[in-house]
């Protein structure tokens, strides 16, 4: 039996061939070294610079499920040492202002285990004891503080101290020893996007298992974040992508006793309301399997982080104060909540899908082709690819809208069997409800009035209605909203 244990030692390769080793039993590493990142508003696994406001906290829980994580080669055969996990990430954190703090918990609810390529060859003792089907991690704890800050400066600049206590179950892969990781984090915002990078040293005790050892080296991450824009009724989303990866002391590239780990995440963050936030996506290891470099992952999880910005700060100096300001890294004019309009169609550049060419609202903030009807028929209404223009809290139709009426009197000259059709007049928010009720009214009669004196449409084919701001189609929360809601409708009352 001795011979055969020293026979199966000597041949045994965690994806790789066969390397010294002090201890092939020890463990006590994980073998998933990819770490979601403590910050408030972070990306999924890079911090970012910058902190919350002051007495802003936040909790969370992440759901991740990973396969691949542990592999072994023998005798020409590959097994997986621990194929599947699936885990659960509890979040928590609080800022100071000038430092944030966090703490994460980490639980492996099931983990798939296999070791039956070294019991086939008579192996016994540590190297094949059971990995249990579930454990608890190594509490971490964090703490991070500003250094230089975009209101500032170019970049924002950050210092971080991540303590991981030794609370996890070594023996079952779920536990690094103490360890304590100090890192830089700098962060550049530039409209939509914003770019964070983090570098730092993992001080920690050393594991290992058959030739595989994992100890201190360098870490690093980057990652990118951009806001999306409005999409159906997700008002405001965020697509995350984060590269995460480490380079450990004494490691020249190749070789099989140490592994530099190398993986990817990327998905999607839905603001489903004020507060709370839900995160899905997916990864995987890049360039090595095993340590690492997991096959795949995917996660889902939900973080709520209530807002607490001070009423009177204003970080884009645009006169509209942070706890108003959709944009408050971004310059833009106080009717547009705070938002740049680079193109000046009244629709800010966070909900615009073409910023830089003027558009309607109706249509996203894009332009329409010049050949492009603006007037559609459907199964109850008449549909509009721009709005009917007033004066401002008149009933005064502007030119520019005279071109898409007389296409609606063209429509309605060619399409005699439309034989009642109601005109609706509709407003926003701004003002009271007998004010909006009324000049939805007035407005709706002189679209009526347009249509028949200067249409040609027999009046009995036509009525008027105004409902001020009774039935809108956005939210009367923000600029675009609003735009959307000063509208007239055409409904098809009999054919």
């Amino acid at each position: 039996m001795t011979r055969r244990l020293l026979a199966g030692l000597l041949a045994i390769a965690l994806t790789g061939s066969v390397a010294r080793a002090e201890d092939p039993t020890k463990r006590r590493f994980d073998p998933d070294p990819s770490r979601l990142a403590l910050s408030l508003d972070p990306a999924f696994t890079t911090e970012t610079a910058g902190a919350a406001d002051a007495k802003t906290w936040s909790l969370g829980a992440i759901v991740d499920l990973s396969s691949g994580l542990l592999s072994l080669q023998l005798g020409g055969e590959t097994d997986q040492v621990l194929s599947k996990r699936l885990s659960l990430h509890l979040l928590g954190g609080y800022s100071f202002g000038w430092m944030e703090i966090a703490a994460e918990v980490p639980v492996a609810l099931w983990q798939q285990s296999d070791l039956s390529l070294l019991e086939q060859q008579g192996v016994t003792g540590p190297l094949v004891d059971p990995i249990a089907s579930a454990a608890l991690g190594d509490l971490r704890l964090g703490a991070k503080i500003p250094v230089l800050t975009e209101k500032r400066f170019p970049i924002g600049l950050a210092a971080m101290l991540d303590l991981r206590l030794p609370t996890g179950n070594a023996k079952a892969f779920y536990s690094d020893g103490f360890a304590a990781v100090p890192s830089v984090i700098a962060t550049r915002t530039l409209g939509r996007v914003r770019l964070d990078a983090q570098l730092g040293y993992d001080f920690r005790s050393e594991g290992q298992y058959a030739q595989l050892v994992v100890h201190d080296g360098v870490g690093y991450g980057a990652g990118v974040s951009v806001d999306l824009p409005k999409l159906w009724r997700i008002d405001r989303w965020r697509a995350i992508a984060d590269l995460q990866g480490g380079w450990p002391r004494g490691y020249a590239g190749t070789g099989d006793r140490y592994k530099a780990p190398l993986s990817w995440r990327a998905g999607l963050r839905w603001f489903a309301w004020k507060d709370l936030a839900f995160d899905l996506g997916g990864g995987s290891g890049l360039g090595q399997t095993g340590y690492g470099g997991e096959d795949w992952r995917i996660f889902f999880g939900v973080r709520w982080t209530p807002a607490s910005l001070p009423p009177d700060e204003d970080w884009d100096k645009d006169g509209v104060p942070n706890a108003k300001d959709r944009c408050p890294r971004n310059p833009g004019p106080a009717e547009l909540e705070g938002c740049p309009d680079r193109d000046g169609d009244g629709v800010p550049d966070l909900d615009d899908k073409c910023p830089d060419q003027p558009g309607p609202v109706e249509n996203d903030g894009c332009p329409l082709k010049e050949d492009e009807p603006l007037v559609q028929i459907e199964t109850e209404r008449l549909t509009l690819k721009d709005a009917i223009h007033f004066d401002t809290a008149m009933d005064t139709i502007k030119p520019e809208s005279f071109k898409i009426l007389n296409q609606v009197a063209d429509l309605l000259r060619q399409h005699a069997e439309l034989k009642k059709i109601r005109v609706e007049g509709h407003t926003d928010n701004v003002g009271g409800a007998g004010y909006n009720k009324d000049l939805s009214q007035r407005r709706a009669r002189s679209v009526v009035r347009y249509l028949v004196e200067k249409g040609k449409i027999p009046a009995q084919r036509l009525e008027s209605e105004g409902y001020g701001f009774e039935r809108p189609v956005a939210s009367n929360a923000t600029a675009t909203g609003r735009a959307k809601n000063r509208r007239v409708e055409f409904q098809i009352l009999a054919e």
